[in-house]
Protein backbone atom coordinates (compact mmCIF):
# COMPACT_ATOMS: atom_id res chain seq x y z
CA UNK A 1 0.00 0.00 0.00
CA UNK A 2 1.16 3.28 -0.43
CA UNK A 3 2.44 5.65 2.08
CA UNK A 4 0.01 7.84 3.24
CA UNK A 5 0.96 12.15 2.19
CA UNK A 6 -0.29 14.58 4.36
CA UNK A 7 -1.03 17.56 1.95
CA UNK A 8 -1.45 21.18 4.72
CA UNK A 9 -3.16 24.00 3.52
CA UNK A 10 -2.33 27.02 5.31
CA UNK A 11 -5.61 29.95 4.99
CA UNK A 12 -5.60 33.70 6.11
CA UNK A 13 -8.15 35.62 4.78
CA UNK A 14 -8.32 33.93 1.42
CA UNK A 15 -11.93 33.56 0.59
CA UNK A 16 -11.17 33.91 -2.99
CA UNK A 17 -8.84 31.36 -3.86
CA UNK A 18 -9.02 28.59 -1.25
CA UNK A 19 -11.78 26.61 -2.49
CA UNK A 20 -9.43 26.18 -5.57
CA UNK A 21 -6.37 25.43 -4.01
CA UNK A 22 -8.72 22.53 -1.85
CA UNK A 23 -9.92 21.45 -5.28
CA UNK A 24 -6.76 20.99 -6.62
CA UNK A 25 -5.62 19.24 -3.52
CA UNK A 26 -8.30 16.68 -3.57
CA UNK A 27 -7.92 16.26 -7.20
CA UNK A 28 -4.45 14.90 -7.03
CA UNK A 29 -3.89 11.45 -8.63
CA UNK A 30 -1.77 9.75 -5.37
CA UNK A 31 -3.84 7.02 -3.99
CA UNK A 32 -3.14 7.79 -0.23
CA UNK A 33 -3.57 11.19 1.08
CA UNK A 34 -5.33 13.04 3.83
CA UNK A 35 -5.96 17.62 3.79
CA UNK A 36 -5.69 19.15 6.62
CA UNK A 37 -6.86 22.99 5.94
CA UNK A 38 -5.51 25.67 9.04
CA UNK A 39 -7.36 28.41 9.16
CA UNK A 40 -5.41 31.40 11.26
CA UNK A 41 -8.38 33.46 12.06
CA UNK A 42 -9.44 34.44 9.08
CA UNK A 43 -11.70 37.55 9.43
CA UNK A 44 -13.47 37.15 6.20
CA UNK A 45 -15.88 34.13 4.27
CA UNK A 46 -12.82 31.84 4.43
CA UNK A 47 -13.83 29.53 6.90
CA UNK A 48 -17.50 28.75 5.30
CA UNK A 49 -15.73 28.28 1.73
CA UNK A 50 -13.27 25.56 3.46
CA UNK A 51 -16.20 23.94 5.31
CA UNK A 52 -18.16 24.01 1.80
CA UNK A 53 -15.02 22.27 -0.19
CA UNK A 54 -14.96 19.54 2.76
CA UNK A 55 -18.09 18.61 3.23
CA UNK A 56 -18.90 15.18 3.08
CA UNK A 57 -14.80 14.45 2.65
CA UNK A 58 -13.71 11.40 4.79
CA UNK A 59 -9.76 12.54 4.29
CA UNK A 60 -10.12 16.33 5.03
CA UNK A 61 -10.16 18.11 8.13
CA UNK A 62 -10.60 21.90 9.26
CA UNK A 63 -8.23 23.45 12.23
CA UNK A 64 -9.23 26.82 13.74
CA UNK A 65 -6.52 28.61 15.24
CA UNK A 66 -7.76 31.16 18.48
CA UNK A 67 -5.14 33.04 17.58
CA UNK A 68 -3.05 34.53 14.22
CA UNK A 69 0.31 33.03 14.66
CA UNK A 70 1.24 33.20 10.77
CA UNK A 71 1.93 30.96 8.35
CA UNK A 72 4.91 29.55 10.45
CA UNK A 73 1.87 28.47 12.96
CA UNK A 74 -0.20 26.90 10.72
CA UNK A 75 2.64 24.96 9.52
CA UNK A 76 3.03 23.59 12.70
CA UNK A 77 0.00 22.71 13.12
CA UNK A 78 -0.32 20.69 10.23
CA UNK A 79 2.77 18.84 11.02
CA UNK A 80 1.74 18.42 14.21
CA UNK A 81 -1.88 16.95 13.11
CA UNK A 82 -0.37 14.82 9.97
CA UNK A 83 -0.82 11.50 10.37
CA UNK A 84 0.55 11.06 6.85
CA UNK A 85 4.39 9.60 6.58
CA UNK A 86 5.50 12.55 4.15
CA UNK A 87 3.88 16.07 4.13
CA UNK A 88 3.56 18.68 1.36
CA UNK A 89 2.29 22.07 1.86
CA UNK A 90 -0.27 23.87 -0.72
CA UNK A 91 -0.56 27.84 -0.52
CA UNK A 92 -4.23 28.91 -0.33
CA UNK A 93 -3.72 31.47 -3.19
CA UNK A 94 -2.61 28.48 -5.72
CA UNK A 95 -3.39 25.80 -7.55
CA UNK A 96 -0.99 22.41 -7.99
CA UNK A 97 -1.31 19.91 -11.22
CA UNK A 98 -3.14 16.92 -10.10
CA UNK A 99 0.46 14.50 -10.32
CA UNK A 100 2.39 16.64 -8.09
CA UNK A 101 1.85 14.57 -4.88
CA UNK A 102 2.84 11.48 -7.29
CA UNK A 103 5.72 13.08 -8.81
CA UNK A 104 7.30 14.05 -6.11
CA UNK A 105 7.02 11.41 -3.93
CA UNK A 106 8.38 9.13 -7.27
CA UNK A 107 11.47 11.58 -7.09
CA UNK A 108 11.96 11.72 -3.13
CA UNK A 109 11.79 7.97 -2.55
CA UNK A 110 14.03 7.36 -5.65
CA UNK A 111 16.62 10.01 -4.27
CA UNK A 112 16.71 8.86 -1.41
CA UNK A 113 17.63 5.28 -2.31
CA UNK A 114 20.10 6.33 -4.54
CA UNK A 115 21.72 8.73 -1.61
CA UNK A 116 21.29 6.62 0.90
CA UNK A 117 19.73 9.09 3.31
CA UNK A 118 16.05 9.96 4.19
CA UNK A 119 16.90 13.57 4.69
CA UNK A 120 15.13 15.17 1.68
CA UNK A 121 13.52 18.46 0.86
CA UNK A 122 11.55 18.08 -2.45
CA UNK A 123 10.23 20.75 -4.19
CA UNK A 124 8.98 21.77 -8.14
CA UNK A 125 9.49 23.81 -10.26
CA UNK A 126 6.70 26.71 -10.61
CA UNK A 127 4.84 28.67 -13.24
CA UNK A 128 3.87 32.19 -11.77
CA UNK A 129 0.32 34.72 -12.91
CA UNK A 130 0.62 38.14 -11.76
CA UNK A 131 -2.86 39.65 -10.97
CA UNK A 132 -5.01 39.67 -14.37
CA UNK A 133 -2.82 37.06 -16.18
CA UNK A 134 -4.32 34.20 -18.41
CA UNK A 135 -0.31 32.72 -19.14
CA UNK A 136 2.27 32.50 -16.96
CA UNK A 137 4.71 35.74 -16.72
CA UNK A 138 7.54 33.93 -15.63
CA UNK A 139 8.87 30.29 -14.73
CA UNK A 140 10.85 29.71 -11.39
CA UNK A 141 12.99 26.85 -11.63
CA UNK A 142 13.32 25.27 -7.89
CA UNK A 143 16.68 24.46 -6.42
CA UNK A 144 18.26 20.39 -6.88
CA UNK A 145 15.96 19.48 -9.92
CA UNK A 146 18.75 18.08 -11.59
CA UNK A 147 21.65 16.31 -10.40
CA UNK A 148 24.25 17.09 -8.75
CA UNK A 149 21.75 18.52 -6.07
CA UNK A 150 23.16 20.00 -3.12
CA UNK A 151 23.69 18.99 0.11
CA UNK A 152 24.86 20.36 3.60
CA UNK A 153 26.32 23.54 4.60
CA UNK A 154 26.75 24.33 0.79
CA UNK A 155 22.71 25.16 0.91
CA UNK A 156 23.15 27.49 4.57
CA UNK A 157 25.62 29.96 2.30
CA UNK A 158 23.79 30.20 -1.00
CA UNK A 159 20.72 31.15 1.33
CA UNK A 160 22.40 34.34 2.83
CA UNK A 161 25.29 35.38 0.99
CA UNK A 162 27.01 33.43 -1.89
CA UNK A 163 25.55 32.44 -5.44
CA UNK A 164 25.87 28.71 -5.03
CA UNK A 165 28.68 26.42 -4.95
CA UNK A 166 29.76 25.89 -8.79
CA UNK A 167 29.22 22.10 -9.95
CA UNK A 168 25.45 22.22 -8.12
CA UNK A 169 21.84 23.35 -9.48
CA UNK A 170 20.71 25.68 -7.64
CA UNK A 171 17.43 27.65 -7.75
CA UNK A 172 14.49 28.42 -6.06
CA UNK A 173 13.17 27.10 -2.54
CA UNK A 174 9.37 27.95 -1.17
CA UNK A 175 7.23 25.94 1.54
CA UNK A 176 4.42 26.24 -1.18
CA UNK A 177 6.04 23.34 -3.36
CA UNK A 178 7.78 21.33 -0.71
CA UNK A 179 7.14 17.59 0.44
CA UNK A 180 9.20 16.05 2.93
CA UNK A 181 8.80 13.62 5.45
CA UNK A 182 7.19 13.87 8.81
CA UNK A 183 10.36 12.92 10.68
CA UNK A 184 12.24 15.70 9.18
CA UNK A 185 10.54 18.17 11.25
CA UNK A 186 11.51 15.96 14.48
CA UNK A 187 15.23 16.20 13.42
CA UNK A 188 15.04 20.01 12.13
CA UNK A 189 12.59 21.53 14.69
CA UNK A 190 9.43 23.78 14.43
CA UNK A 191 8.72 26.50 11.73
CA UNK A 192 9.87 29.75 14.10
CA UNK A 193 6.90 31.87 14.75
CA UNK A 194 9.04 34.96 14.76
CA UNK A 195 9.68 34.62 10.78
CA UNK A 196 6.02 36.06 9.21
CA UNK A 197 7.73 35.37 6.28
CA UNK A 198 10.87 33.65 5.09
CA UNK A 199 10.11 30.57 7.83
CA UNK A 200 10.70 28.18 5.32
CA UNK A 201 14.05 29.69 4.69
CA UNK A 202 14.79 29.83 8.12
CA UNK A 203 13.51 26.06 8.28
CA UNK A 204 16.08 24.81 5.05
CA UNK A 205 18.71 26.84 6.56
CA UNK A 206 18.78 24.96 9.80
CA UNK A 207 18.22 21.80 8.03
CA UNK A 208 21.48 22.09 5.74
CA UNK A 209 23.80 22.72 8.43
CA UNK A 210 22.70 19.33 9.89
CA UNK A 211 22.97 17.83 6.48
CA UNK A 212 19.84 17.73 4.55
CA UNK A 213 19.58 16.98 0.51
CA UNK A 214 17.64 19.33 -1.27
CA UNK A 215 16.16 18.08 -4.52
CA UNK A 216 13.11 19.16 -6.96
CA UNK A 217 11.15 17.90 -9.81
CA UNK A 218 12.23 19.00 -13.10
CA UNK A 219 8.49 20.43 -14.21
CA UNK A 220 6.48 23.47 -12.81
CA UNK A 221 3.27 21.09 -11.03
CA UNK A 222 2.76 24.50 -8.94
CA UNK A 223 0.58 27.21 -10.29
CA UNK A 224 1.83 30.08 -7.80
CA UNK A 225 -0.66 33.24 -8.40
CA UNK A 226 0.90 36.89 -6.83
CA UNK A 227 -1.70 38.21 -4.13
CA UNK A 228 -0.75 41.53 -2.37
CA UNK A 229 -1.20 40.53 1.02
CA UNK A 230 -0.45 42.72 3.81
CA UNK A 231 2.90 39.98 4.93
CA UNK A 232 4.46 41.06 1.32
CA UNK A 233 3.74 44.74 1.10
CA UNK A 234 6.25 47.36 1.27
CA UNK A 235 9.78 46.37 2.62
CA UNK A 236 8.49 43.50 4.48
CA UNK A 237 10.25 40.77 3.01
CA UNK A 238 13.38 42.88 3.58
CA UNK A 239 12.51 42.75 6.97
CA UNK A 240 12.49 38.90 7.40
CA UNK A 241 15.68 38.49 5.12
CA UNK A 242 17.50 40.51 7.33
CA UNK A 243 16.19 38.47 10.24
CA UNK A 244 16.94 35.37 8.91
CA UNK A 245 20.81 36.69 9.26
CA UNK A 246 20.50 38.00 12.49
CA UNK A 247 19.44 35.00 13.55
CA UNK A 248 22.06 33.10 12.39
CA UNK A 249 24.44 35.42 13.23
CA UNK A 250 27.10 33.41 14.83
CA UNK A 251 27.21 31.39 11.79
CA UNK A 252 28.27 34.05 9.62
CA UNK A 253 30.17 35.48 11.80
CA UNK A 254 32.66 32.82 12.10
CA UNK A 255 32.78 32.49 8.25
CA UNK A 256 33.58 36.24 8.47
CA UNK A 257 30.17 37.26 5.82
CA UNK A 258 28.26 38.23 8.44
CA UNK A 259 28.02 42.23 7.18
CA UNK A 260 28.43 41.29 3.60
CA UNK A 261 24.74 38.57 3.77
CA UNK A 262 23.34 41.82 5.26
CA UNK A 263 23.71 44.00 2.40
CA UNK A 264 23.22 40.75 -0.19
CA UNK A 265 19.65 40.59 1.26
CA UNK A 266 19.32 43.87 0.10
CA UNK A 267 20.84 43.62 -3.00
CA UNK A 268 18.49 40.72 -3.70
CA UNK A 269 15.39 42.63 -2.34
CA UNK A 270 15.91 46.00 -4.49
CA UNK A 271 16.49 43.34 -7.46
CA UNK A 272 13.11 41.65 -6.66
CA UNK A 273 11.50 44.99 -7.30
CA UNK A 274 13.37 46.14 -10.08
CA UNK A 275 15.76 49.16 -8.62
CA UNK A 276 18.40 47.72 -10.21
CA UNK A 277 20.68 50.59 -9.58
CA UNK A 278 20.04 49.66 -5.40
CA UNK A 279 20.92 45.89 -6.14
CA UNK A 280 23.93 46.59 -7.86
CA UNK A 281 25.20 49.29 -5.22
CA UNK A 282 24.70 46.37 -2.50
CA UNK A 283 25.98 43.73 -4.67
CA UNK A 284 29.33 46.31 -4.94
CA UNK A 285 29.27 46.37 -0.72
CA UNK A 286 29.03 43.12 -0.21
CA UNK A 287 31.97 42.57 -2.03
CA UNK A 288 33.71 44.61 -0.29
CA UNK A 289 32.42 43.77 3.11
CA UNK A 290 33.47 39.85 1.96
CA UNK A 291 36.72 37.79 2.73
CA UNK A 292 38.84 38.13 -0.62
CA UNK A 293 37.11 34.18 -1.14
CA UNK A 294 33.81 34.93 -0.20
CA UNK A 295 33.78 38.40 -2.09
CA UNK A 296 34.82 36.21 -5.50
CA UNK A 297 31.58 34.46 -5.44
CA UNK A 298 29.46 37.22 -5.23
CA UNK A 299 31.06 39.38 -7.57
CA UNK A 300 30.96 36.69 -10.30
CA UNK A 301 27.43 36.53 -9.79
CA UNK A 302 27.14 40.04 -10.14
CA UNK A 303 29.20 40.90 -13.01
CA UNK A 304 27.41 37.74 -14.86
CA UNK A 305 24.30 39.02 -14.41
CA UNK A 306 25.56 42.73 -15.82
CA UNK A 307 27.14 41.03 -18.64
CA UNK A 308 23.80 39.29 -19.48
CA UNK A 309 22.27 42.55 -19.46
CA UNK A 310 24.38 44.17 -21.51
CA UNK A 311 24.05 41.51 -24.16
CA UNK A 312 20.38 41.84 -24.50
CA UNK A 313 20.82 45.54 -24.77
CA UNK A 314 22.77 44.79 -28.17
CA UNK A 315 20.63 41.92 -28.99
CA UNK A 316 17.51 44.64 -29.12
CA UNK A 317 19.26 47.54 -30.73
Amino acid sequence: MLPKITIGITCFNAEDTIGDAILSAQQQTYGNFEIIVVDDCSTDNSVAVIENAIAGAANARLIRHEQNTGVAGGYNSIVTNAQGEFVAFFDDDDTNDNTKLEKQHERLTAYEKKAGTDFVFCYTNRKVFYPGDTEPREFRYAIGRTAPEPHGEMVADYLTWNSGVPGHVWGFFGAGTLMTRKTTFEKVGPFDLDFRRCSEWDLAFRAARLGAHFIAVDEPLLHQHITPTTDKAGRRPLQFSLLLREKHKNFLRKKGVYHSARMIARARFFGSIGQMWKARFFSLLACLLSPHRAGLFVLRKWLRKGWARLQNQKNTT
